[in-house]
This record gives C-alpha cells, sequence and structure tokens, in this order.
C-alpha cells in the first residue's frame, strides 16, 4: 500500500513513499527453546518495549512519533536469530532485553531476546542487517 505525500520545498515538487517503520526482536539461538517458549520471550519484549515507548521515562523519547506512527500503520514486526554475544552487543547499546527467570526450559538469568524500539527499516537494517530471520 503506498501512500504519497506532496513536499514542496523551494519550488520543487517531490513525492515520496510511506515510510517503512518495523520493530525487530532477536532471539537468542544458542539456548535451545522450544516454540512456545520463544513465543512467550518475543511476547516478553513485545510488551515490555511497548509499556517503555508508552511512558514519559521512556529510553528511546526521542522515537516516540515512530512508536505512534508504528502502531497505527499495523505493528509491523520482524523475528531475527542471533547468538548470545550477538544479543549481549545490543544489550550493551541500550536496547530492550529480555532474561529468562529460569521456572521451566532454560537456566535463570538467560539473555533470550532483544526488541529494537519501531524504527524505519533502512535503520535497523544498519544495526540487524546481518542477521537472518528466525523461520522455525
Amino acid at each position: 500500500m503506498w501512500n504519497d505525500i506532496i513536499l514542496i520545498n523551494e519550488g520543487l515538487i517531490m513525492k515520496m513513499d510511506k515510510r517503512d517503520l518495523v520493530q525487530y526482536f532477536i532471539v537468542n539461538q544458542d539456548l535451545i527453546m522450544s516454540k512456545g517458549k520463544t513465543a512467550a520471550q518475543v511476547a516478553h519484549a513485545a510488551t515490555l518495549s511497548t509499556i517503555n515507548m508508552m511512558s514519559s521515562q521512556s529510553a528511546f523519547s526521542e522515537r516516540h512519533d515512530d512508536f505512534v506512527e508504528w502502531v497505527q500503520t499495523g505493528m509491523k514486526k520482524i523475528i531475527l536469530k542471533g547468538n548470545q554475544a550477538q544479543l549481549e552487543k545490543l544489550e550493551k547499546r541500550g536496547f530492550f532485553s529480555i532474561r529468562d527467570s529460569g521456572l521451566t526450559e532454560i537456566k535463570s538469568g538467560s539473555l533470550t531476546v532483544i526488541a529494537l524500539p519501531p524504527m524505519e527499516k533502512f535503520e535497523a537494517k544498519e544495526i540487524v542487517g546481518h542477521l537472518t530471520l528466525l523461520k522455525n
């Protein structure tokens, strides 16, 4: 679906496409998690990041307008896989992280998922473009 916006700048008319806002989740593939456990961990990351983005104290307050637009345009999400070191690197950059409580399948404190805030796809590709889709 294309949504054209006309910008008039110093007499020039430019046509721009709708922004492609996406939220990426990176699942730790070094852990052995069932599909249900993985789904629960991604759900934790989605919930935590949404609550944080709605807060006036958000670590990503500069992305609040992107967040609102992302919610209004369908909340597109992409799930990727990464290894422990890759998730730790993203966690150190301040992205949302989920660590398991250890009640079921994996050790307490295990880093299971990292969530980026909603952002334009081209921005996210600079951060996670080297990772691949989680398919199973």
